[in-house]
């Protein structure tokens, strides 16, 4: 395939600052990509050349429980594009078929690699338990705080708060018909669910203290730090304390959905032309300089 769009996470940006020491130098970083099919195998009977599809990242041995449920990323053999092996930094890539994720419609090439960040957001709501007139409050503006943004308000919610530090963000956010506060700030109404996209201690100890009693917390965020509340606050509000990590093949395809009806509008992003740019984009994400969402290089 063609690689047509790569999407730029805070996993690259650890690989870039070189919190993961024992991949060798040269991989090809990018687990979030898509592009156009120009050439299929001779035993490939349901991919087309031409066709748009964005990539599964995950290479698993496909016969364990896990994978035959769809859950390829909790395979215990599970290896990553981009971090074990080369990912779609690059012009062109050979993956297999059942990788790949037809997009429905006639989607913008440039859009395809939102469809891996969409389906976390996709799989952190059904964890959560996201459902039709819930309160839903979001730890985090970035891409997964947006991408469970749209999946919320697409299941029914009745109203999605995001907290969000950054003001350009927040600013952005409010132009996508979301709430934005900043930490600190109180919502309207107490939540009935909510996903941390953060992850550390003091964000989850936050979001406990907006809860209804009886409502559930979701975490997606792998940060390291604070102090996680006493269980006493769980115990006597009846909070669920759940986990996500990453998305079903059926999530993958409800996001693909979600991207033929949103397009390149369905969640914030920086345009990067080229791959001589790319390094800059990348330096600049991991000195801080957010820009208003989702960095997408186009090779």
């Amino acid at each position: 395939m063609r690689i047509e769009s790569v999407g730029v996470c805070g996993t690259d940006v650890s690989i870039w600052r070189g919190n993961y020491p024992g991949i060798p130098v040269g991989t090809i970083i990018g687990h979030e990509f898509g592009g156009r099919i120009v050439e299929v195998g001779s035993d490939v009977i349901d991919r087309t050349i031409g066709q748009l599809v964005a990539v599964d990242p995950n290479i698993v041995c496909g016969h364990c429980p896990e994978c035959e449920t769809g859950s390829r990323a909790l395979c215990r053999e599970r290896r990553l594009m981009g971090l074990d092996l080369d990912g779609g930094l690059q012009t062109q890539i050979r993956v297999e078929a059942s990788q790949t994720i037809p997009v429905p419609g006639n989607p913008d090439p440039k859009s395809l690699g939102l469809v891996e960040p969409l389906a976390v957001g996709v799989h952190a709501c059904s964890r959560a338990g996201v459902t039709t007139g819930a309160r839903v409050g979001i730890i985090g503006g970035g891409a997964i705080g947006m991408a469970c943004a749209l999946q919320a308000r697409s299941l029914g919610a009745d109203s999605v708060t995001v907290v969000e530090p950054d003001a350009l963000r927040r600013k952005t956010i409010e132009e996508y018909g979301v709430t934005a506060i900043a930490p600190g700030d109180t919502p309207a109404e107490r939540w009935t669910v909510a996903i941390d996209t953060v992850g550390n201690g003091t964000t989850i100890r936050a979001a406990m203290g907006l809860m209804e009693r009886g409502s559930t917390i979701c975490v997606a965020g792998l940060a390291e730090g604070g102090t996680l509340p006493p269980a006493k606050d769980l115990v006597h509000n009846e909070l669920t304390l759940t986990g996500t990590f990453c998305y079903t093949s059926e999530d993958l395809r409800t996001a693909a959905e979600l991207l033929s009806i949103h397009g390149l509008a369905a969640l914030p992003n920086d345009l990067v032309h080229g791959l001589d740019r790319a390094p800059a984009a990348i330096a600049a994400y991991a000195a801080g300089q957010l820009g208003r969402g989702k960095t997408i290089v186009i090779p």
